[in-house]
């Protein structure tokens, strides 16, 4: 079902509003670094991953070129690990539940757009794997590789202790 009322288009007003973050991040002193979507879960009859965003992931490129703010591509690398995994193994990245699993759905789920806890970890290994891969300063902070190495940054490391700290 198409709802216009609901969106914005691509080009130009999506990208606008993605400039004023931009430009809002760099007035504070930030850094700005633009994600695409996260790709729903939805495939072909022949089993490949679908695009679910249109032109808006080719739309934010676009603006971070124009920008120079890195882009990670998130749309292009889940529906990557979709299609890896094909669509009865991407069931287990995402809420579904059969009745009774959780008692938060006790009649069962069959959710294609949220993450089980499992999914979410995956796309955030994707993110990570993002910041390695365009060797962003963000990559200091994080704990683990995409590989899930520990990463010996003891600025890092310090923020993880002072995290697990505060943690009650």
């Amino acid at each position: 079902m198409n709802k216009p009322a609901r969106y914005t288009e691509p080009f130009p007003s999506y990208q606008a509003y993605l400039k004023q973050y931009i430009d809002g991040a760099r007035m504070k002193g930030a850094i700005p670094v633009l994600i695409t979507s996260v790709e729903r879960r939805r495939f072909s009859a022949d089993g490949r991953a679908l695009n679910s965003h249109g032109l808006y992931p080719a739309a934010m490129k676009a603006l971070g070129e124009r920008e120079h703010v890195p882009v990670i591509d998130l749309a292009a690398k889940s529906r990557q690990r979709f299609e890896q995994l094909g669509p009865e193994q991407t069931k287990r990245l995402f809420l579904w539940l059969e009745p009774g699993e959780h008692r938060n759905y006790p009649n069962g789920i069959k959710d294609n757009t949220h993450f089980h806890r499992r999914g979410a970890k995956e796309i955030a290994r994707l993110v990570a794997e993002g910041i390695v891969e365009l060797n962003l300063p963000l990559r200091r902070h994080l704990i683990c590789s995409p590989e899930r190495e520990p990463i010996r940054d003891r600025s890092a490391r310090r923020s993880l202790d002072r995290l697990s700290a505060e943690t009650p």
